[in-house]
């Protein structure tokens, strides 16, 4: 374990060095040379040339999670194969992740930002590149449409349509705008076709993340508003009409049903006009198969790095056929490996014209539970249902030692659970400094061990002590425990949804099966596509009709719980979903976020607290955090997804090539001036 967590502390100042990258590879062509003994990082190999492929290029990617298609924001959902599409499709974000700690302005995006105070808030003035375009090539990408992505994710009509849009609310105006109380959004100003301004409260100042505040992608209005254009008013920006035959501003809920919603070409499910390093080409829901082309006028990403493979192709695979399918050429490459014998299966391939990859997880295993009804509702039963579940078999036999178990919210390669397993320590720390790094520890977790003994008594001791008639319930008389809610009896009954084809959900259904009735509980367990257990978990259709599920997150950029564990009822609703309304856990996580950028000692002591918080009460049942694996064709170069947080991005620095072959074009290496 010592040797996997020093290994984490590598990855970690991956992430550091990644920013780093591309102030040092900015040159002129007269000082492109390049040592031929030097060993070059990813982003060097990509900047000062990759093979270009005589033939078009093509990429299978294979993915164990099958894409919902909801691939224009996560406002409706976060399904990570989603994610990943988003990611190809969508780009020119204001600001991007440059590592953990840390968010900077993308020059190839901006080119001037400034700061200043507007009365007591913050004002971020953003000034971008004039020669930005979407993937066709003709429609320039200019500020109205950054204000109008604003506009159009805060609106009251898209919250009509299920969005959710708390990440904004740190903007100037965004509680009226958002309630439909006023036509425009105060705190962002369209200042010229090219600049533009946000103003950011100041009650939600200092952030630890900092410039993350800014984070903004175009969407183009043509496509999603026709006829309507963005304006600026004294009361801030708006959106007006064009339409010389309609006087009202045609932005309503049904118009965005139309333009994002349609099944056979709304921007949900084919976002044709994007302006990411690729674009789509065609996408099945029934297969769930998205192909991608590259798109030809996109810039760069932040450290100036174009795709070089021409096509790509995402597509779901299962546990049963996913190595055979690699082996015979079916699919190039293998995304988030989980399970540990199929990583074995992989490792074996090895040796046989394939590669592997590892990296430690920005993210964890849980059981979901729906907290605001039901049996879960009570911490007690929440953390009997832990007790009932043996964590490290998930490790041993599930993931094969590929991971550890986890006893909160975090993930095996974030900076935070390195530094309190004492592996990683800022750069020039005094001793004074290091001996208060070496008091934060995660030792005062619970980690629940399995313990029938204990979880019983949890029951017992919170109520859960009568049978079916009210009675005095007698262990081997009676079936189930029932205690008494608001003057009705409860049954302590939980219904499981089980996802198709997930080993992981299994394994922990069976636990549950023969542990959970023991003590006097009721398991009744429906295997459902995966799709559907998201449709409950988000609440698609209202109130939730399962009471628990397997499922793993990844953390976003932005590791910021406050808003997913909110009690308010206009976030908390399609935000929080877990359902859990703890006051004290969220001030707790808003604590966090309120941490000076940069201020290292001060987040790692917020973030302990938040953690002890979240054991106690348990959101959410942790299970584990793994290393994920990725295979693929030995014919894929230069992919180091243990330098980047995700394939997509990873993809950008890579090429199609046979092994060996480096013979770039002669003279045609690719320079970039930031």
């Amino acid at each position: 374990m010592r040797k996997l967590i020093c290994c984490l502390a590598v990855l970690f100042m991956l992430f550091q060095s990644v920013g780093a990258y591309a102030e040092s590879i900015v040159m002129d062509e007269s000082s492109a040379s390049v040592d031929e003994n030097a060993v070059l990082s990813p982003v060097e190999i990509a900047l000062l040339g990759r093979p270009k492929a005589e033939q078009p290029t093509h990429l299978t990617v294979g993915n164990p999670t099958m894409v919902s298609g909801s691939f224009f924001t996560d406002m409706w959902g976060n399904n990570t194969s989603d994610i990943d599409v988003r990611t190809l499709l969508h780009g020119y974000n204001t600001v991007e992740w440059s590592s953990q700690l840390q968010f900077v302005t993308d020059p190839m995006v901006v080119s001037n930002l400034t700061t200043g105070r507007s009365g007591r808030n913050a004002l971020y003035t953003v000034t971008l590149q004039q020669d930005l375009t979407y993937c066709d090539g003709v429609t320039p990408i200019t500020a109205k449409d950054y204000v109008f992505s604003l506009l159009l994710c805060t609106s009251s009509q898209a919250a009509a349509l299920g969005a959710e849009s708390s990440r904004y609310s740190q903007i100037v105006g965004y509680d009226e705008y958002h309630s439909g109380k006023a036509k425009a959004l105060s705190g962002v100003r369209l200042i010229d076709e090219y600049t533009f301004s946000i103003a950011v409260k100041a009650a939600y100042e200092p952030f630890f993340y900092d410039l993350a505040n800014l984070w903004c992608i175009p969407y183009p209005r043509s496509v999603l508003a026709p006829y309507c254009d963005v304006e600026d008013t004294k009361k801030g920006v708006q959106l007006c009409n064009v339409d010389p035959e309609n006087p009202d501003v045609p932005f309503t809920v049904e118009l965005l049903k139309q333009t994002i919603f349609d099944e056979t070409q709304g921007y949900m499910h084919f976002p044709r006009l994007t302006a990411g390093p690729y674009q789509l080409t065609a996408y099945d829901k029934a297969t769930g198969k998205v192909n991608f082309a590259i798109n030809p006028y996109y810039k760069g990403n932040f450290e100036g790095v174009k795709p070089l493979i021409d096509t790509l192709t995402l597509v779901p695979v299962v546990p049963e056929t996913m190595m055979a399918m690699l082996r015979d050429g079916r699919v190039d490459l293998i995304n988030k490996c989980v399970d540990g014998s199929l990583i074995q299966q992989g490792i074996a391939l090895r040796d046989t014209g394939f590669e592997a990859r590892n990296y430690a997880r920005l993210g964890y295993a849980y059981c979901a539970l729906a907290c605001e009804k039901g049996p879960q509702q009570f911490a007690a039963v929440r953390q009997a249902l832990a007790y009932c579940i043996d964590k490290d078999f998930l490790v041993n036999d599930f993931l094969q030692g590929f991971g550890i178990a986890v006893h909160g919210y975090y993930g095996m390669g974030q900076w935070m659970l390195l530094a309190a397993n004492g592996t990683l320590r800022p750069d020039a720390a005094s001793d004074k400094e290091l001996a208060a790094w070496d008091t934060l520890t995660l030792d005062a977790l619970n980690p629940y061990p399995q313990d029938l003994t204990e979880a019983k008594r949890l029951l017992v001791k919170s109520g859960w002590t009568l049978n079916a008639k009210g009675k005095k319930y007698v262990e081997g008389v009676d079936d189930v425990r029932y205690k008494k809610v608001d003057g009705q009896l409860m049954r302590l009954s939980i219904r499981f949804a089980q996802a198709q084809n997930s080993v992981g959900a299994q394994m922990v259904t069976l636990q549950l099966a023969e542990t959970w009735p023991q003590i006097g509980g009721e398991l009744i367990v429906e295997e459902v596509p995966f799709t559907e257990v998201l449709a409950d978990f988000y609440r698609k259709d209202g109130d939730r009709k399962y009471d628990m599920n397997f499922m793993g997150t990844n953390f976003t950029a932005v590791f910021d719980p406050y808003l997913i564990l909110h009690t308010e009822d206009d976030i908390a609703g399609s935000m929080n979903t877990s359902g859990l309304r703890d006051p004290e856990l969220m001030q707790l996580a808003w604590k966090m976020r309120k941490t000076e950028p940069l201020d290292l000692l001060a987040y790692e002591k917020n973030w302990l607290k938040f953690q002890t918080r979240f054991n106690a009460v348990l959101p959410t049942i942790p299970l584990y955090s793994n290393v994920y694996f990725d295979f693929f064709t030995d014919r894929l170069q230069n992919y180091e997804p243990n330098a980047y947080y995700s394939w997509p991005t990873a993809i950008l620095y890579a090429y199609v090539a046979e092994p060996g072959d480096t013979n770039a074009t002669e003279g045609k290496q690719e320079v970039v001036e930031n």
